[in-house]
Parts: C-alpha cells; structure tokens; sequence
C-alpha cells in the first residue's frame, strides 16, 4: 500500500454502542495502514472517552444536543448546542484535514456530518443495527457511504447510493480474550460457572429491574457479574447496594477487560445491540437476548 498518510476522523458516543464498532474499525486500519492517524470527536459525559484513549486515539469533545420526540425543557436550547457542536466540529475538520469521516450513529455525529458535507469530506454512515436510529436519518442526505450488516437495512436510506453490506465489526480483544486474566482482574472463583447481565454502558433500567429479583435464585448455582450500567432507578440502587453475596459482582461500568469477561461467561443476558452480538459470536457463548426500546 502507498506510504501516504491516512488521515480518518471518527465520530459518536454517549455510550458504548456507537463506540466499540469504531474502535475496532481503527484497529483493522492500523493493521493494514502503518501511517494512520486518527481523531475520534465524542460527547463530554459519555463512557466513549476512557474508551478511546485505552485505544490509544487523540479524543476531544464537541457539544452535542438530542432532538428528542416528546416534551422537555430542554428542546428550547438543545438547538444552540447543536449549532455549537457544528461550528467546534467544523473547526476541528479544518485543524485535522481528514480523509475520510466515519461515524455509528449517536447525536454527536450529527454536526459533524453537516460539517464535513459543508467542506467536502466524505462522511460513511455504519448501520449496525436492523433499524435506523434518528441520527443516522438525519446524517443521511449529506453521506457520501453506508455500510450495513442487515439487507432491508439499504432501502431506509434511499438518498445514499454507495452502500456496502458487511459483517459485523469486532474488536481484537475478543481475539485474544483470556477467561484467567478475568477471574484475576474480577475476582471470580475459576471453578463456579459466571452469568454476566449488561446493559450497555449507561445500562438499562428496565432489563437491570426485570433480573434484580432473579439474581438470588442464580446465586445457588453461578456467580453472577451484574453490569449495571450509569442509570439507575434509584429505589433499585438503594435495594442493590444493601444486597451482599460473595459471588455477587456488581460492576457500574468497565474500560477494560470486557473481551475478558464475555469469555469467561457461561452465560450472557445482554440488550440486543448488534455490536456485543457479534462479539458473543466470535466467543460462541450462551446468549439471552433482550430487545429493548
């Protein structure tokens, strides 16, 4: 390949979902191109931060609004935040001069793809998931590519004309993934079968309120890893962290050793998210899926 730089801007965030197929993807890049180098754009408070310097990638926030579809106080400003979000991404477009941008979704990515479309930069668009969220909607008139992982995928993206079907993106560490590093790292007993519950890196409430009652009866049989995730109902914390049990490990959110810790699972109850299901895959686990809204 020829020596010349590639310079690749990735954008999204406000939880692990849109992160992971990212950083992935910035792996597969530096394995086949030595001279790459990248910027990943993401939101202040997200988890995608610690993420993305454990990936050993420049990271720097810009200020992201939600248009959400029901009332809230905050619709009235959210806009100015948005338009605050395109005016700091397309500063960092001109500082960066990237190549290519590529963004999974995630309200983040939203000015950044307004940007780039102002400057001329392609912008590709990865569809994980069966359906499109509203972000990837609202990037799509001014995307230069889709890829996507699901067939009826292509049709809810009539504008864009270059569209590539692909397999899911997964990251090395599931590779390479080591049931002993996570019984060190976590503390688990290595002769007791492991359930592991996550919800994604903000959780969810409904599956964590849904598997709380259950845990006890697990209790006999496994160990049990609960992800729990940063939103909590907060009767639910209150009855968790009154809960004690030696093979009880509730964890709010990990950075690393996630690959470790899906191989060291018998037994994995997870939200439906197409990037941890190409994971659990690869790992060849036992899987509970449950489709949330």
């Amino acid at each position: 390949m020829s020596d010349k730089t590639v310079r690749v801007l990735f954008t999204g965030g406000g939880s692990g979902g849109p992160t992971i197929p990212l950083l992935a993807l910035a792996q597969e890049i530096r394995g086949l191109k030595k001279n790459s180098e990248f910027l990943f754009l993401g939101s202040k408070f997200g988890p995608e931060r610690k993420m993305v310097e454990q990936a050993e990638i420049p990271f720097s926030t810009i200020p992201s609004g939600k248009l959400r579809r029901y009332w809230n106080w905050r619709n009235f400003i959210d806009p100015l935040y948005i338009l605050g979000g395109g005016i700091t991404g397309l500063i960092y477009l001109l500082r960066f001069r990237p190549q290519v941008i590529v963004s999974a979704g995630s309200f983040v990515s939203v000015p950044v793809a307004y940007a780039a479309w102002l400057l001329r930069i392609p912008h590709v668009i990865m569809q994980m998931d069966l359906r499109s969220g509203l972000a990837n909607r609202l990037m799509a008139p001014v995307s230069s590519a889709l890829v996507f992982y699901f067939d009826s995928t292509a049709s809810q993206f009539p504008s864009i004309s270059l569209k590539r079907k692909i397999g899911p993106v997964v990251r090395q560490e599931i590779y390479s993934a080591s049931a002993k590093r996570a019984n060190e790292r976590f503390g688990l007993h290595p002769e007791r079968p492991l359930i592991l519950i996550t919800g994604g890196g903000q959780g969810a409430v409904g599956l964590n309120q849904a598997i709380f009652p259950l845990i006890k009866h697990w209790l006999v049989d496994f160990q049990v890893v609960h992800l729990t995730g940063t939103k909590w109902n907060n009767s639910l914390e209150q009855e968790s962290s009154s809960f004690s049990h030696p093979d009880y490990h509730q964890i709010e959110t990990i950075h690393e050793g996630m690959g470790d810790l899906l191989s060291r699972s018998e037994i994995v109850l997870t939200r439906a998210g197409m990037g941890i299901i190409g994971e659990l895959a690869v790992l060849q686990k036992d899987t509970v899926l449950i489709p949330l809204p």
